[in-house]
């Protein structure tokens, strides 16, 4: 009796909560070593220009294009998973309710992604053009 509580309490509340706290701490401790490599540096140098360094230590982002490509690549991969499910389903030695309801709802979300491509293109079609002339520039 008491198992049977314990493991969905554990899964639902203690798991998200552990796995929250561990990327906060290493998110910390990122920042914590950045900090200690810039001050390593203006002791070693105190002429050197902060700016540019904080600039050259900046973890690269990915370029709007880049983030839009992932969205319309899991929008394919999830559309495609749930495609399969659902003819999976239709197959008589492995009827099981939840290929029809994982298919259902994979291909949804494939279709959320998949909007969210053909919207962003649309919409940071400039920013992605301003972002392609900085990075010709440097």
């Amino acid at each position: 009796m008491l198992v049977e509580l314990l493991i969905p309490l554990g899964v639902a509340v203690v798991l998200p909560i552990t796995i929250v706290a561990i990327v906060f701490k290493s998110v910390l401790a990122s920042e914590r070593n950045r900090k200690e490599i810039i001050l390593a540096a203006l002791e070693k140098n105190p002429n050197l220009n902060v700016e540019d360094l904080v600039k050259r230590m900046k973890k690269s982002e990915k370029l709007i294009k880049e983030k839009l490509l992932a969205k319309l690549q899991r929008g394919c991969l999830c559309c495609l998973m749930g495609v399969a499910f659902v003819l999976l389903y239709f197959f008589p030695s492995v009827q099981n309710e939840f290929l029809i309801i994982a298919g259902t709802a994979l291909i949804a979300i494939g279709i959320a992604f998949l909007v969210g491509y053909f919207v962003g293109r649309r919409m940071l079609a400039q920013e992605m053009e301003a972002e392609q002339q900085n990075m010709k520039q440097e």
